[in-house]
């Protein structure tokens, strides 16, 4: 019952960790042609650091737009989300103490770097 539900679990965090693959040719290319754990993690880690780099362009965009006490607060905001992703995608990437895990975990980085970057996107409007 335990490993059926960790294997369940697995499954779901693997499918989490990948799904922005659907929305990304990018990283969808990569991921048809990633045939181990480590090319899949790499894929993961390749595509975060496009999102990293559209997420602080949005935030400097986001951050200029603001004025008197929203800048501070949307630094403080920023902080905030920054050690919520990593402590959240550091528990989706220690589930199973598997090879998965890996996976999972950079995959989490990811989609919470993607979509952060479309929120800050979204505050200043295209």
């Amino acid at each position: 019952m335990i490993r059926t539900s960790l294997a369940a679990g697995a499954m779901f965090l693997a499918l989490c960790g990948t799904a922005s693959a659907a929305d990304n040719a990018a990283l969808k290319k990569c991921m048809d042609g990633a045939n181990t754990t480590a090319d899949m993690v790499s894929c993961n880690v390749k595509e975060a650091k496009v999102q990293d780099t559209r997420l602080n362009k949005a935030y400097k965009t986001a951050l200029a737009a603001q004025k008197g006490a929203r800048k501070q607060q949307l630094q403080d905001v920023q902080r905030l989300w920054i050690k919520y992703r990593d402590a959240n995608c550091a528990f989706a990437g220690s589930v199973t103490g598997g090879t998965i895990d890996q996976v999972n975990g950079t995959g989490c980085v990811l989609d919470m770097t993607q979509t952060r970057a479309q929120e800050l996107e979204n505050l200043v409007g295209p």
